[in-house]
C-alpha cells in the first residue's frame, strides 16, 4: 500500500514541478537566485512529501481499519455478534490485504458464533440428557412411582432432620396378599396392571410431601414426614379399605379384587436414638405380624414398648 501511495504522490507533486520548470526553462526569470532557490525548495518539499505522506495516509488507513477490528474482538468477547465489520458484499480478485483480513475476521466472528450455539446446544442437551437419567435412576419403570433407591435415598436425608428435631417420622410396607396365585392363574401381564393399579391408589391416597416407592416386587412403602402413629393409622386404614373395595379391571369380562397386609412404624422425637433401618425393620416386622394373623390386615409395631398390635 505505501509503495502504491508513494507512486501516487510522486505523480501528483512532480506534475506541478515540471510544468513550473519548464515554464522558467527559457524565461528571463531563468537566471534569478531567489527563482532558483525557490525551485530546490520545492524540489526538495515535493521529495519529502513523496517520503512522508504515503507513510502517514497509510497509517491513517490502517489505523481507522484496526480500530473498527479491536471494536469487533470487543463486541465477540462480550458475545455480541451482530455488528460485523462493514465491507463489499463480494471479494475482488486484487483486494488490499486490511480488506482481505477484515473479511476474515468477520468469518472467525460468524463461526465463533456457530460453535458457541452448538457448544450451548449441547451442554442443554447433556443437562437435559442427565435429568432423564436421574429421573430414571430414581423411578420404578412399571409403576413410575419412585423406586427402593430413592425411597431409602430420601428416608436417609429426612429421617436425622425430622426426628431430632423435634418432628416424628412414619413409615408404612405394603405387601399384596397371594400375589403368586395372580401371576399364576392371569399370568404376568394381569400381574403388572394391579401392581399399576396399587400405586396409583396409594398415591391417590397419600399427602403432598409424602414419598410413596415400589420397592421390590409386590412391596410398596409408603414414607410419611411429620406424622404421629395416629395419623398413621388414619392413612394405611383409608388405604387398607380403598384396595380391598377396588375392583381391578383386567378385560371386559373379567375381574378380580386383591387385599394387601400393611405394616406400620412411628419414630418421634423422644427416640431419636433409633437410626432409619431400624424404622424400616420395625414396620417389615408388623407386616409379618399382618401376614402371621391372616393378612388382609394392618399392624403398628410400638418401638417405645416392642410390641406389635393389629388395628385393623
Amino acid at each position: 500500500m505505501v509503495s502504491k501511495l508513494r507512486f501516487v504522490f510522486l505523480i501528483l507533486l512532480m506534475i506541478p514541478q515540471s510544468i513550473m520548470f519548464w515554464m522558467a526553462f527559457d524565461s528571463p526569470l531563468r537566471g534569478n537566485k531567489y527563482i532558483n532557490e525557490i525551485e530546490a525548495l520545492s524540489l526538495a518539499s515535493a521529495l519529502f512529501l513523496i517520503l512522508v505522506m504515503p507513510n502517514l495516509v497509510s497509517d491513517w488507513l490502517i489505523g481507522k481499519h484496526l480500530n473498527s477490528m479491536r471494536q469487533l474482538c470487543s463486541r465477540v468477547k462480550q458475545g455480541n455478534y451482530q455488528e460485523l465489520l462493514s465491507l463489499p458484499n463480494e471479494a475482488r480478485d486484487e483486494e488490499d490485504n486490511i480488506i482481505t483480513l477484515m473479511r476474515d475476521m468477520n468469518w472467525m466472528a460468524r463461526q465463533i458464533e456457530f460453535r458457541e450455539k452448538a457448544l450451548r446446544q449441547a451442554v442443554d442437551d447433556l443437562q437435559e440428557s442427565r435429568s432423564r437419567m436421574q429421573v430414571m435412576a430414581m423411578t420404578d419403570p412399571l409403576t413410575a412411582i419412585a423406586n427402593r433407591r430413592c425411597f431409602f435415598d430420601t428416608l436417609e436425608r429426612h429421617f436425622k432432620a425430622l426426628v431430632c428435631n423435634y418432628h416424628p417420622i412414619s413409615l408404612l410396607i405394603f405387601d399384596v396378599d397371594f400375589f403368586k396365585k395372580v401371576n399364576d392363574n392371569y399370568g404376568h401381564q394381569t400381574g403388572d396392571i394391579v401392581l399399576l393399579e396399587l400405586a396409583r391408589i396409594i398415591q391417590e391416597n397419600s399427602r403432598e410431601g409424602d414419598l410413596a416407592a415400589r420397592i421390590g416386587g409386590e412391596e410398596y412403602a409408603l414414607l410419611l414426614p411429620e406424622t404421629d402413629s395416629q395419623q398413621a393409622v388414619v392413612i394405611a386404614s383409608r388405604i387398607h379399605k380403598n384396595i380391598a373395595n377396588h375392583d381391578f379391571v383386567l378385560n371386559e369380562n373379567q375381574h378380580i379384587s386383591v387385599t394387601v397386609s400393611i405394616g406400620i412404624c412411628t419414630i418421634s422425637q423422644f427416640l431419636c436414638y433409633f437410626d432409619k433401618e431400624k424404622l424400616y425393620n420395625y414396620a417389615d416386622q408388623a407386616l409379618y405380624y399382618s401376614k402371621k394373623v391372616g393378612r388382609n390386615s394392618v399392624s403398628v409395631y410400638d418401638p417405645a414398648s416392642h410390641l406389635i398390635h393389629k388395628v385393623a
